[in-house]
């Protein structure tokens, strides 16, 4: 897919918000798998519970990793758009991507 400068710039920047809000998304995604397994060892039977805890908590750690995996992905093909090296983002290289965006 060909993108614009500018919009290599803004999914690059877009990749590292979404890269830091990663790790809260996932905690916050054990509260309802760890109410649904108290439910449901209260009203039917531990040993479900259990069960149904180790899949939730497979099917999170899946989507947590696929997750990174598309943020990566989105980043290097931002960063081939743009010509450059996958390189760590560096406040110089984050004040480039932002005068970039405002050309």
């Amino acid at each position: 897919m060909a993108m614009t400068k500018k919009q290599a710039a803004q999914r690059i920047l877009d990749s590292m918000e979404s890269e830091s809000r990663r790790k809260s998304r996932t905690i916050i995604s054990l509260i309802p798998a760890l109410i649904t397994t108290a439910i449901i060892a209260k009203y039917y039977s531990l040993q479900v519970a259990i069960g149904c805890l180790l899949l939730l908590l497979a099917i999170i750690q899946f989507s947590h990793e696929r997750m990174g995996k598309d943020i990566e992905e989105s980043k290097n093909a931002a960063f081939n758009s743009l010509g450059w090296e996958t390189e760590e983002l560096t406040e110089n290289l984050i004040s480039k991507l932002n005068k970039i965006i405002q050309k």
